[in-house]
């Protein structure tokens, strides 16, 4: 099945799997690697047997790099992190993780799944060679296992957001106690990685050509390169977001929440709400009190639910969060814990309490209200 660019091939553990059409041109240079790297290892085999074995060895081990993301995927949804789906495609694979693990122990454990995946493909088609008489199978299962143990010491480069790079943010994450500043470290040795593979990548691209059978060293050469380039954009990208990260764990709550509140009390019809109170498209949602008790919370959209007919003798309080779910948040609470229990809970927005009182209401709107405010002042 096609779905928004990608093939779905199936699904495991209620994951879905899904291939990339640029997962293509990565299959075919693995089989073409293995292919004119084959009678280096067995010099019996014949062409057709290389290409044969090219063509397995590629299928299985993008199938190892499915155990892989399995792997991660596992671990962050018994950890309670929302996942998505696992995606093969030109440079690998990769498993959707909707929500950055909340502790560097989480990030860990997430993080060193993949690779321990691996390590034990790599142990179990080891086992299954050692016993096999040299030939097809034999080959096979070398190939396999050599290339397992090659995934799993590449994802340990340090180099973000690699396996290896999220085990370094977590290390540096739970000394300095910041996410976004482990990110930002992580992100300065994951450039200085990108570039020494560009670099290397170029070396062998551009000079290995010159010894005879060296095909497949000049292909992977600037193969490297692609892949420095790759990391080096995203650990940019990554760079741009721990700034914005930063700011948002530095920035308390008390600076980005709405403190004009207008109390809605719980005797308000629907229709008296709009009619009364509604008006110019408030971005954050109105305080539901009953004899001065905060109950819940309300916003324009919550009306949508109700058909129209209806509004002039449904209670506000029908369409309103209740508080149950929409528990206080202090103050002095960073940005970034608010958006992390919006997301969690669900819901757009959050009361906020100081000195023991209703003070304002908190919503992600209002938060990256103030973020821009705060990086066009930093422009200005």
């Amino acid at each position: 099945m096609f779905v928004r660019g990608t093939w779905r091939i199936a699904r495991i553990a209620g994951i879905e799997i899904a291939i990339h059409p640029s997962w293509i041109v990565i299959y075919a240079l693995f089989a073409w690697s293995a292919t004119a790297l084959a009678p280096t290892v067995d010099d019996k085999l014949s062409r057709p047997g290389a290409i044969g074995l090219g063509m397995v060895y590629a299928l299985l081990l993008f199938a190892s790099v499915v155990l892989h993301e399995l792997a991660h995927a596992v671990v962050a949804r018994r950890l309670g992190i929302p996942i998505g789906n696992i995606t093969l495609f030109l440079f690998g694979g990769v498993a959707s993780i909707k929500r950055e693990p909340g502790t560097p122990s989480d990030e860990l454990k997430v993080a060193i799944a993949g690779p321990a995946a691996s390590v034990v493909i790599a142990l179990l088609c080891f086992l299954i060679e050692w016993p096999l008489p040299a030939g097809w199978g034999d080959d096979l299962f070398f190939f396999l296992g050599a290339s397992n143990v090659a995934l799993a010491l590449f994802n340990l480069l340090p180099a973000f957001p690699s396996d290896g790079g999220r085990v370094l943010r977590a290390v540096i994450w739970h000394f300095r106690s910041s996410q976004a500043k482990a990110t930002a470290n992580a992100s300065v040795v994951s450039m200085i990685i990108a570039a020494g593979l560009v670099l290397a990548g170029i070396y062998f691209g551009a000079f290995a050509h010159n010894a005879p059978g060296n095909g497949p060293t000049v292909i992977n050469g600037w193969w490297w390169v692609l892949i420095g380039v790759f990391l080096g954009q995203a650990a940019l990208a990554s760079m741009r977001g721990a700034r914005v990260s930063l700011i948002l764990e530095q920035m308390p709550v008390g600076e980005c929440m709405a403190r004009t509140l207008i109390p809605v009390p719980t005797t308000t019809t629907i229709a008296g709400f709009v009619a009364e109170m509604a008006v110019g498209g408030r971005p954050v949602g109105y305080p539901v009190v009953n004899d001065g008790s905060f109950v819940g919370l309300v916003t324009l959209q919550d009306t949508a639910a109700v058909p129209h007919p209806l509004w002039p003798q449904t209670p506000i309080t029908a369409v309103m969060t209740p508080s149950s779910r929409t528990p206080f948040i202090p103050a002095a609470t960073p940005a970034s814990d608010a958006l992390a229990a919006l997301d969690e809970r669900h819901v757009g927005e959050l009361p906020v309490y100081e000195d023991g009182s209703l003070a304002g209401v908190v919503s992600k709107e209002t938060i990256f209200a103030a973020l821009r405010a705060k990086e066009r002042a930093s422009t200005a």
